[in-house]
């Protein structure tokens, strides 16, 4: 099958720029997640509150603003449809870990994403 999708990436270290397919949806995933709401110009909606969560207590209303940003972020995004989200608290690592279910509608395929976010510090 050919690339559903082309991009390139400066970020990490590898030998080569280029990524495709579900890797490249992920990582535009990933660069919406840790965009503060704001932050974006002539876009006022786009990102999250996440990355702003890092001193905030580790309870159900924090979880509560990690898996409705998370869904916003999914629903944002045509590439991908979201199956299932599960967010929990995990207080003795200060962190909180979501585990989202996509399917990558052109590419005909289900993944996971695993994410962990620091908290309560």
């Amino acid at each position: 099958m050919a690339n559903a999708y082309r991009g390139f990436s400066t970020f990490g270290a590898k030998k080569h720029f280029q990524l495709t397919d579900r890797e490249l949806v992920n990582r535009d995933l990933m660069n919406h997640i840790y965009t503060l709401r704001g932050e974006r110009v002539m876009m006022p909606a786009f990102g999250t509150s996440i990355p702003l969560l890092a001193f905030e207590p580790l309870d159900k209303k924090t979880l509560d603003v990690v898996e409705s940003d998370l869904r916003d972020v999914i629903n944002y995004d045509p590439r991908v449809k979201l199956l299932a989200i599960a967010v929990r608290a995990l207080p003795d690592n200060n962190a909180i870990v979501a585990v989202v279910d996509l399917q990558y509608i052109e590419l005909d395929v289900v993944d996971s994403l695993h994410l962990e976010f620091p908290v309560g510090g």
